[in-house]
């Protein structure tokens, strides 16, 4: 699961073009509470991981270390 805040929602709309549509489907199908966008996603194709990577970059920035 991945709790997007509407900053964060903001990011994910700049990269939309750069996920896959099960992604999508599944950003797009969750519910939108008032602390933020609560997403889960379900791995069963392991395809799906690098935009789950991409996403997670949005959620914390990378350290630079």
């Amino acid at each position: 699961m991945i709790i997007f805040a509407k900053d964060e929602r903001t990011k994910v709309e700049e990269i939309r073009n750069e996920l896959s549509s099960d992604v999508l489907e599944t950003y797009d199908n969750a519910q939108t509470y008032y602390d933020g966008k609560w997403v889960m996603f379900n791995i069963t194709d392991y395809s799906i991981l690098e935009d789950l990577k991409k996403l997670l970059f949005i959620k914390r920035k990378p350290n630079k270390k």
